[in-house]
């Protein structure tokens, strides 16, 4: 190393960092450098311009922690481009920095460094305290890394004998620490995951959940991020992940030694429909879903124009739009709904038939239906659709329909409702954007 010209010492650089929360002093970054460069002063040390090194987040205490400031420190010392450097508080950084302080020490004393401290009993001038603290940093570290390797041991072997992870709050459908499955809360994890299989949206599930006053693990409302969250959890298939994988090394699920609310496959069917990289719309269960995600499809007419109006994405949202819009000019026409309020004001009417529900006069009539003018179908059948009471087999009718229609599944709803009006109408819109007109709607039953 070459000798700096006489009556000057080498060119100084200076570390501090912000203290850590629990730390006795409490020094500001600021102050913790005034005090090197008093020292600098006092002991006739340049301390180069651009040398001085500084963090000032909290989160340079952690271990995955950003150090901006300690990184290009440790890039000057193993380029050589500082000769001296004061460190404020050596001790706070064998207390909780272990590891970088052996970094330093020994990058310092190889690339002939001269260190230098303040803010503590500790001397980095003196050669026998950086012998101790080094001793001390190091043990320190080789005891973070067994009782981190003992850590990673005991959890591997906790995933292998697939008991839970500890401490988070109570999982919904599970006794706390994933016990005993509770009843009525492991129905509805069951149910979530077949709604959403037969095509229900997230938002769906969340609101019929919350209008039966169905509360979380924490007593409060569903969100659709809470229902995605159950829909997504492994723990409800069995299946326990360790280091966020599901998998062992030899390609099986590590499974947990609770009890599963849903089967694997069912869970599978799930993890692809809600994977961004997961079926093609060619995918037959996708099909599935986006076939049964519109309520009322086949049964929406445009009053203007007497199109269907047929489901579709509109700027975001789910909308029914009339299918001229797909033809040009004079015959186009921009009718659309929203989906939502849409198909629940209808279903709202259905219930009400469900629950003045005569099934013996039901039964006892001829099943035909309406003659759509537009209907795709062969001359034979002169665009007659033909209905079946057995449409309605198995959905509760009577005062209780209110209370159990939420839980039919979407495509029998949806076979219902086809069944049970010949027709909807949708007229134009006399209200305000953004507020639902049911005056504009125009249900058709069939005549039972």
């Amino acid at each position: 190393m070459d000798d700096p010209p006489s009556g000057l010492l080498p060119a100084a650089g200076i570390y501090c960092c912000v203290p850590r929360i629990d730390d006795h002093d409490q020094s500001t970054v600021d102050r913790r450098e005034l005090r090197c460069r008093d020292y600098a002063r006092a002991h006739g040390i340049e301390v180069a311009p651009a040398a001085v090194y500084a963090d000032t987040a909290r989160a340079v205490w952690k271990p995955e922690g950003a150090r901006p400031g300690w990184m290009a420190l440790l890039a000057a010392v193993e380029r050589r481009r500082i000769r001296v450097l004061i460190v404020d508080s050596p001790g706070a950084l064998a207390r909780h920095r272990a590891g970088d302080l052996v970094r330093l020490l020994r990058s310092s004393a190889r690339h002939g460094v001269a260190l230098h401290s303040v803010g503590d009993m500790w001397n980095l001038a003196d050669p026998a305290h950086r012998r101790t603290l080094l001793d001390r940093a190091t043990n320190a570290t080789r005891s973070a890394q067994a009782v981190s390797r003992a850590s990673r041991t005991a959890h591997q072997h906790a995933a292998l004998a697939g008991r839970p992870h500890g401490g988070g709050r109570r999982p919904f459908g599970y006794e706390a620490g994933m016990g005993a499955l509770i009843p009525a809360e492991s129905k509805v994890v069951r149910e979530i995951f077949s709604r959403f299989l037969e095509g229900e949206t997230l938002r769906a599930i969340a609101s019929d959940l919350n209008v039966r006053e169905v509360p979380t693990s924490l007593g409060s409302v569903w969100t659709v991020g809470g229902v995605a969250r159950v829909l997504d959890a492994p723990r409800y298939a069995g299946i326990r992940v360790f280091r966020g994988q599901v998998r062992a090394g030899d390609g099986t699920y590590l499974l947990g030694a609770w009890e599963p609310c849903v089967g694997i496959e069912e869970w599978e069917q799930v993890r692809a429909l809600r994977s961004p990289h997961g079926p093609t719309p060619d995918d037959g269960a996708r099909e599935s879903v986006q076939r049964h995600e519109y309520l009322l499809t086949g049964l929406v007419e445009c009053a203007a124009c007497g199109h269907s109006m047929v489901g579709s994405i509109v700027g975001g949202y789910r909308m029914y739009a009339c299918a001229s819009t797909r033809t040009q000019p004079p015959e186009q026409c921009a009718r659309s709904i929203g989906a939502a309020s849409f198909e629940a004001h209808v279903q709202q009417d259905a219930v009400r038939i469900l629950q003045d529900w005569d099934g013996a006069r039901v039964s006892s009539l001829p099943m035909v239906g309406h003659r759509h003018p537009d209907a795709p179908t062969g001359a034979g059948h002169a665009g007659v659709v033909v209905r079946s009471a057995s449409a309605v087999d198995g959905i509760a009718t009577g005062p209780d329909a209110g209370i159990h229609w939420p839980r039919v599944p979407l495509r029998r709803r949806a076979e219902a409702l086809r069944f049970l009006y010949t027709v909807i109408r949708v007229g134009p819109k006399t209200t305000s954007r953004g507020v639902f007109d049911p005056g504009r709607i125009a249900l058709i039953p069939h005549p039972l």
